[in-house]
Formats: structure tokens, C-alpha cells, sequence
């Protein structure tokens, strides 16, 4: 990891943190906002950087892992992926198709087919469709840290020119074409991996240089410099879509601009603490987020409104707080954190 990334020995970065718990609520917004009025509803909805900032942050800190080819760590990571990505689909399918034969009712309105089951376990999409992220990482992961084991600089120029050929593909919409007449599950897998690419060896590279170390010697420049750039790619970026150079551009600036954030210097000691904790969270909160949402929709026939949308998240926290506490001596917690 690079330096400065902690301020102190254990203490995590206040502004990383901060930025991982509006990143999830963005999460939170974009599927679930219905009803908004103005500018900044468009901009929740088709802007789509947060899902690409969270990879930033994911293989930024994976870094260390495939610096020091890390097969423990590299075991604990996948097991923190494997298990909401595996599971989730299990208990939502087992769970919505009981109650459709009892109650003749469920979430989902219908039954799930076995072989439904067997696709999302596969793709990472389709029921559950946001699990498309954790096998994205899962998939990443491993290719990285597979290939780690060459020499460091072929590993980085190779890697370099993979992310150059996926940015063509996905600008040129390469992999659409190629896969646009399957089943939306099946192509759209491929098509985030390809977008993602890039977005993750970036976040590779920055570790590895040591950024943050750098920007640390000029740290209020930096801040005011990036805080100049970050709305000019957040108002000019491209809409509705994932991929674009703009996604990769806005993870790197505003994962930089958080972090430099001199946060752990002035912030309250309690007051880190409670952001420390309501981030440990944030897996379970993006796994649950739409079977809350769901729901919400079917009992009460909320309108999602952005007050809908905060108690979501909370309800989230809540339910992802209390399975750790339940499962905390078993891998099931992997769920929730």
C-alpha cells in the first residue's frame, strides 16, 4: 500500500472512507431514485461514476497483494467475493420461490427457474443483477494476480496494453456488436469486464508509482487543483454508460482528492470511528439494496423519493450490521461486510 495512505500505524484514511460512503449511497440513488426534481436528478441517474470508483479503490489497495504475490491474502480476498457473489443469488432464489408457492406471492412476482439460478451463478447477472461487480472483481483479481508472477515490467506493459485494446473495444462498442443478439445477461458481462479493465490497471499503476506520496509534498495545491478539474469531467463525461476515458479520469482524481483530505488530523476521534464503522458495511449494503428496494415497493408502494432512498440505505446498515453480529465467528458474515 502506499504511503500516506494511513496517517497513522492501523488508522484507516477519513476521507477514503468518506468517499466510499457517499459512493454507496450514489449506488443507492441510481437504483433506487424515482421521484426528484431538478438538474441533480439527471446527473444521479446517468452519470456513472461510482460503480467505476469503487473498482479504483478495489485494485488500488490490491496492489500489495500482487506486488508480494500474496497467496494468503490473495485466498482471504477471494473468499470476501466468492461468498455474497455465490450465496446471495442462493438465498434470494430458494427464498422468493418458497414464498411464491406458499403465498402464491414473492418479491419478484414470479418463480425462478433452476436454470436462472444456474446463469447468475455464471454471469453475475440476472436476477440479482448488481452482483456484476463482484464478478468483476473476482475475474480481475485473478487474472492479475495469475500473471503477476512474470517479470514485474512485462506484467505492467502487458497489462498497459490489454487496458489500451479493451479502451478501443469498449469505445468503438466492439464487444456490443459482437455479443448484442444474446440474452442481455450473457453480453453483459463481457462488456463491463472490457470497460473495467482499464479503470483497474490505472488503480494498479497508481499504487505502484506511489501517487499519493508525490501529491502529499504539495497537498493543498493539489486539493484546489483537483477540485478545479473534478466538476469539469463530472458535468462534460459521458452519460448512461460505464466505460469512457471520463469514468477512469473522475475514480482517479476524486479517489486522490479524498484521500489527501487532511480528515485525521482535525476530525473528532469518535466521530472517525463512526465513519470507520458504517463503511465496514458497505458490500452488504450494495448486496441488499435492491431486495430492500423491491420490498419497500411491493408492501408500501414508496415513491423514491431521496428520503425513500436514505432509508434504504439505513434499513442496509441495519440488517448488514446485525448479520455480522449473528454470523461473527463464521465466513457467512462475508455477507454483510
Amino acid at each position: 500500500m502506499s504511503k500516506g495512505i494511513k496517517s497513522k500505524k492501523n488508522e484507516k484514511n477519513a476521507g477514503l472512507q468518506i468517499f466510499r460512503m457517499l459512493l454507496c449511497f450514489w449506488v443507492v440513488l441510481f437504483h433506487c431514485l424515482k421521484r426528484f426534481n431538478g438538474i441533480a436528478f439527471r446527473y444521479i441517474k446517468v452519470k456513472k461514476f461510482h460503480v467505476p470508483s469503487f473498482f479504483f479503490i478495489s485494485f488500488f489497495y490490491f496492489y500489495p497483494i500482487i506486488k508480494e504475490r500474496n497467496s494468503f491474502k490473495m485466498k482471504s480476498r477471494l473468499e470476501r467475493l466468492f461468498i455474497p457473489f455465490i450465496m446471495w443469488p442462493i438465498i434470494t432464489w430458494l427464498v422468493n420461490n418458497i414464498f411464491y408457492f406458499i403465498f402464491k406471492t414473492s418479491l419478484y412476482r414470479r418463480a425462478f427457474f433452476f436454470e436462472e439460478l444456474i446463469i447468475q451463478l455464471i454471469t453475475g447477472r440476472k436476477f440479482f443483477v448488481q452482483l456484476w461487480f463482484l464478478f468483476n472483481l473476482i475475474f480481475l483479481s485473478i487474472f492479475f494476480f495469475i500473471f503477476s508472477f512474470l517479470n514485474e515490467q512485462i506484467f505492467f506493459v502487458s497489462m498497459i496494453f490489454i487496458g489500451i485494446i479493451c479502451y478501443i473495444f469498449q469505445h468503438n462498442h466492439i464487444i456490443y456488436n459482437i455479443l448484442k443478439n444474446y440474452q442481455e445477461c450473457i453480453a453483459y458481462s463481457p462488456g463491463h469486464m472490457v470497460s473495467s479493465f482499464p479503470i483497474a490497471i490505472t488503480a494498479l499503476i497508481s499504487n505502484k508509482i506511489n501517487i499519493i506520496q508525490h501529491l502529499e509534498y504539495h497537498r493543498y495545491k493539489s486539493l484546489l487543483l483537483i477540485f478545479v478539474i473534478l466538476p469539469f469531467i463530472f458535468l462534460n463525461g459521458l452519460p448512461n454508460t460505464y466505460e469512457g476515458i471520463d469514468k477512469n479520469l473522475f475514480s482517479f482524481f476524486a479517489f486522490f482528492w479524498f484521500c489527501l483530505l487532511p480528515l485525521n488530523k482535525y476530525l473528532n476521534k469518535n466521530l472517525k470511528n463512526i465513519i470507520y464503522v458504517i463503511t465496514n458495511y458497505t458490500n452488504g449494503i450494495y448486496c441488499l439494496q435492491i431486495i430492500i428496494y423491491l420490498f419497500l415497493k411491493r408492501e408500501f408502494k414508496c415513491s423514491f423519493t431521496f428520503i425513500d432512498c436514505f432509508l434504504i440505505y439505513i434499513i442496509c446498515y441495519v440488517i448488514s450490521f446485525l448479520g455480522t453480529k449473528i454470523f461473527i465467528n463464521y465466513k457467512i458474515k462475508y455477507l454483510f461486510i
